[in-house]
């Protein structure tokens, strides 16, 4: 199964809170159970100082567990030649329904 997204980047994770850019990628089910996903993931910015840049996210999304980690791989803009890592954390999980909050805690080195 394949998801592709186009979710708000918000700074936090309440319905009202201020949208800093969009989350464009793809999730693969990447396990026989399904219980694993693959995540390819553009953040991109679209906030004043940040507009426009992205950070390129990928890794393996294990999105039964609270916290898990995938990598900062690239990025443009003033994210240009950005490496790192990303922390998400499951808010909220809505199977049935293919919805769900997360909270991502990032770190960058970039030029």
């Amino acid at each position: 199964m394949i998801f592709a997204t186009d979710d708000k980047l918000t700074v936090a994770t309440e319905r009202n809170s201020s949208e800093v850019g969009r989350a464009h990628g793809i999730y693969v089910n990447s396990t026989f159970d399904g219980s694993d996903l693959h995540l390819l993931m553009s953040l991109v910015f679209t906030n004043k100082e940040y507009n426009g840049s992205t950070l390129e996210i990928q890794g393996a999304d294990k999105f039964y567990q609270k916290y898990r980690e995938v990598s900062v791989v690239s990025g443009t803009g003033i994210f240009r030649l950005a490496r790192g890592y990303a922390t998400l954390e499951t808010v909220y999980l809505d199977i049935p329904n293919s919805n769900a909050i997360i909270r991502w805690n990032v770190t960058v080195f970039h030029y």
